[in-house]
């Protein structure tokens, strides 16, 4: 092999791994939106669930962490709905110029941004927790009453109410007028 052959051999290489390298710049080029994307549903996904987080039953909130969340529940559905149609609106764009990898990408940031965005309308909570609302009273028949069950009673002036804890355990909280005011009784 001569001198000649040589170089043009190495040239030759030289540019195949030129448009090699070229290639995979413009496929990550491709990816790097899509990326961009994902990474923002998760943030707009996190937005929507740190209130549902946050004020859940049975645990200790802080007051910080309370009033953050508070917040976010007071500006989260206009938010989430901007974010949502945004994001929705990029993927669809980003989604005829980009590949089969960035497209695989593209499916979950739509749906995770649609999630995040109907989850701020929803607080599954308030679906599992309801109050009672108007309670029926009966006449006290002692014979039927067991001396076992735990009641949580109320007694304003001489008007007097007992709530049994088992009915309170699924409803948590009660809506009632005692002694011609309204009281809520909980949980």
């Amino acid at each position: 092999m001569n001198h000649l052959q040589f170089v043009a051999l190495w040239i030759n290489c030289k540019s195949m791994s030129t448009s090699d390298s070229t290639r995979a710049a413009r496929r990550i080029r491709k990816i790097v939106p899509a990326l961009c994307l994902l990474v923002a549903s998760l943030a707009t996904f996190v937005f929507a669930a740190y209130p549902i987080y946050v004020i859940r039953p049975f645990t200790e909130q802080a007051p910080a962490a309370l009033k953050r969340a508070l917040w976010v529940l007071l500006y989260d559905k206009p938010v989430s709905l901007i974010l949502a149609s945004l994001l929705t609106a990029l993927a669809f764009f980003l989604w005829r110029r980009s590949g089969w990898i960035a497209r695989t990408l593209l499916v979950p940031v739509i749906g995770i941004t649609i999630l995040a965005a109907v989850s701020t309308w929803i607080n599954p909570y308030e679906q599992m927790f309801h109050p009672l609302g108007e309670p029926k009273y009966v006449a006290a028949n002692l014979a039927a009453i067991d001396p076992a069950d735990m009641v949580i009673a109320v007694t304003l002036g001489k008007e007097s109410r007992a709530y049994p804890i088992r009915e309170m355990g699924y409803h948590h909280v009660v809506n009632d007028r005692l002694h011609q005011l309204p009281i809520v009784v909980t949980y």
